[in-house]
């Protein structure tokens, strides 16, 4: 019999402990440090900064963990001190520094590195980075100082800015609350400048050192010793932080009317890679209930197999096809679409939909399309449509919303508009991971944006990253680590996986979407369990099929096609976010702690009486796992839906009379 998993792999799929942070203060100036850097930032209670930290970043663009040595804290409750030394050592050199943190009161912090390589270090970017929340602060003013001392009064962009608002930056002042401002100002050899970090899902505006218009990536030479200090400054009174109306610290949640959305048809993504496992599963996948299978077609790479193979698991889902398709723009793109036109027919594949991308847009650029020498949008869409005559087209990418908003065509090219989304960009951490979700509200209207009213579409969506336009590959993750650019990424076979998965549905189906799509059947994205590879903790000594925790969640929201979806607003969406639609006449009410803390969760709007409630929790974790047809044919116990218990990570579903 297999031994039960521990909490720590039905939490968070791994038993790597995350790093623990620790709270300081000086009087109402507090902050988290937690693996050197400074996080959540906050003036009475406010969050001012989401983070300051000394970020190392290798030649690819992989941010690296220092070594922290000589660690000393000094806290006397009016101020405190932090110290300590980091080393870095891999494969572009090492790295050692020495920082300081000091905040005398409660209205200054100052942050110093004196940083000397021990051997040439190769980076894309050593050096303070802040980040500011977007929540209260986007599309209100600040102001810029710049290298010169010159003052620019401007301010943080509302929908996502394609590329940087602010360059050229010695300081940076705005607003955190009524009456009470915010400076930053930094020293270093160069200049910083601000990135809209919303376009890779964080949820933060980044400033950063150094300017992106300098090469990259670039050498630190050895025995050179450099020096960056990072000053806070905060002007006025701290302000008073409201606290729960129900007194006892409770998130409250609000039932509200129809939004005059529907929730969208539900996907799942196919790489070629997995071909060989395409039927595993397949029962459990077909349960799940797909209606689309997003499928890449790289003619470099990929043959008519390979698209036959997409044909057959569509037929056996009953499920219609979305063609990703690769186009190199090697020789003219009317050939080479005709070319995967022919490839699609010998291979008995008529998709219903087409999404073409060139080449070249597949990997990270800053450059608008016409700088780059390649075919434009209009060549290759008219191109497409020549090809799959009367298949729909969409516009957009394979990759993240980053991409599309660099070089995006005009709506009136395509049928559709999509992109895909990932987690792990940046920051790594479960909270981090977790506050991706407050951005895709943004994402959204900037997408429709971009679209000119026609249909939108996300396609394959996960914590794991999908495919990295930013380097040669993803992280390969053999240690079910907690890494920027995991594919493979232990959450995803966990409780929080399962929350994030429910908390993404919340925040996007409101808003008016055509399709979402979450994952892949099985694999390192996969719904159902199958050995890999990668090393899947306590799963790989199962002996029958086993699903992940978020296959409960995907399959609801398959079911749930077509239904009208209510508001549901929450005191605190950071702890719980709510997703509500109707079934049968009633109202399914779903309920997503993103907290590894228990939380108690108020409805209202709900008029009174009893619901059903079903839970997906650490309790019953294994069931839902090992047993998926005797789980989801459980439709939980009757309880009063106007107070909720969610156990860390949990899922509640309340049924709700008519």
């Amino acid at each position: 019999m297999t031994t039960a998993p521990s909490e720590a792999l039905r939490l968070y799929g791994t038993e790597e402990e995350a790093p623990a942070g620790r709270t300081l203060g000086a009087g109402a100036l507090t902050a988290t440090l937690e693996a050197g850097k400074l996080r959540w930032i906050r003036y009475g209670g406010v969050e001012a900064l989401r983070g300051l930290a000394f970020v190392v970043r290798g030649a690819g663009w992989e941010t690296y963990s220092p070594q922290i040595e000589n660690l000393e804290i000094e806290e006397s409750g009016t101020g405190f001190r932090v110290g300590y030394d980091g080393r870095i050592e891999s494969g572009d050199g090492t790295l050692a520094f020495r920082a300081d943190i000091v905040a005398e009161d409660e209205q200054s912090l100052v942050f110093t590195v004196e940083m000397t390589p021990e051997t040439d270090f190769r980076t894309s970017r050593t050096g303070f980075v802040a980040l500011h929340p977007v929540e209260g602060v986007a599309g209100e003013p600040c102001s810029i100082t710049h290298s010169d001392g010159t003052v620019e009064e401007t301010g943080f962009p509302d929908l996502i800015m394609p590329l940087q608002p602010f360059f050229d930056i010695a300081a940076m002042r705005h607003r955190v609350a009524p009456g009470v401002w915010l400076t930053c100002r930094f020293e270093g050899a160069d200049p910083w400048e601000t990135e809209d970090q919303r376009n890779w899902t964080d949820a933060s505006y980044k400033t950063y050192y150094r300017p992106l218009a300098l090469p990259f990536p670039y050498t630190l030479k050895a025995g050179e010793t450099l020096r960056q200090t990072a000053t806070l400054g905060i002007e006025g009174g701290a302000p008073a932080v409201a606290g729960s109306a129900a007194g006892d610290g409770a998130v409250e949640l609000t039932l509200g009317g129809e939004t005059g959305t529907h929730m969208p048809e539900i996907g799942l993504g196919l790489a070629a890679a997995e071909r060989a496992h395409f039927d595993h599963g397949l029962d459990l996948v077909r349960a799940l209930g797909p209606e689309h299978l997003v499928c890449e077609f790289d003619p470099r790479a990929h043959d008519a197999e390979t698209l036959a193979a997409y044909r057959d698991l569509s037929r056996a889902l009953n499920a219609e096809v979305v063609l990703e398709i690769v186009v190199p723009c090697e020789r003219t793109v009317a050939d080479e679409l005709a070319a995967a036109a022919e490839v699609a027919a010998r291979a008995g594949l008529s998709p219903a939909a087409i999404v073409p991308e060139q080449l070249r847009l597949l990997s990270f650029t800053l450059e608008k399309i016409a700088a780059l020498g390649i075919p434009d949008f209009d060549e290759v869409y008219g191109a497409a449509r020549a090809a799959f005559p009367g298949v729909r087209l969409g516009g957009g990418v394979f990759t993240n919303f980053t991409e599309l908003n660099r070089n995006c065509a005009e709506p009136d090219l395509f049928d559709f508009l999509t992109h895909s989304t990932c987690a792990v960009v940046h920051e790594p951490d479960d909270r981090s991971v977790m506050e991706t979700l407050q951005t895709l509200p943004d994402i959204v209207a900037s997408a429709k944006a971009w679209a000119g009213g026609k249909p939108y579409r996300i396609a394959p969506s996960a914590i794991g990253m999908r495919a990295n336009p930013y380097g040669p590959d993803v992280h390969q993750n053999s240690d079910n680590g907690r890494h920027s650019f995991n594919r493979q990424d232990p959450r995803h076979r966990a409780l929080l996986g399962a929350a994030f998965t429910l908390g993404y549905a919340a925040r996007v189906a409101p808003l008016g979407l055509e399709a979402l799509a979450l994952g892949a059947p099985s694999g390192a994205l996969g719904m159902v369990y199958r050995r890999t590879e990668h090393p899947q903790p306590w799963f790989d000594d199962l002996k029958g099929p086993a699903v992940m925790p978020l296959y409960h969640v995907v399959s609801a929201l398959a079911a749930a096609k077509g239904a009208a979806v209510r508001t549901v607003t929450s005191s605190d969406a950071t702890r719980v976010l709510g997703l509500a639609y109707g079934e049968g006449g009633g109202t399914l009410l779903w309920l997503a702690n993103l907290t590894p803390e228990e939380q108690a969760a108020t409805v209202s709007g709900i008029g009174g009486g009893t619901a059903t409630i079903g839970r997906l929790d650490s309790g019953n974790f294994a069931d839902a796992v090992t047993d998926p047809a005797g789980f989801a044919a459980s439709p939980g116990e009757t309880g009063d839906p106007g107070r909720v218990a969610l156990a860390p990570f949990a899922v509640a579903r309340i049924a709700l009379g008519a």
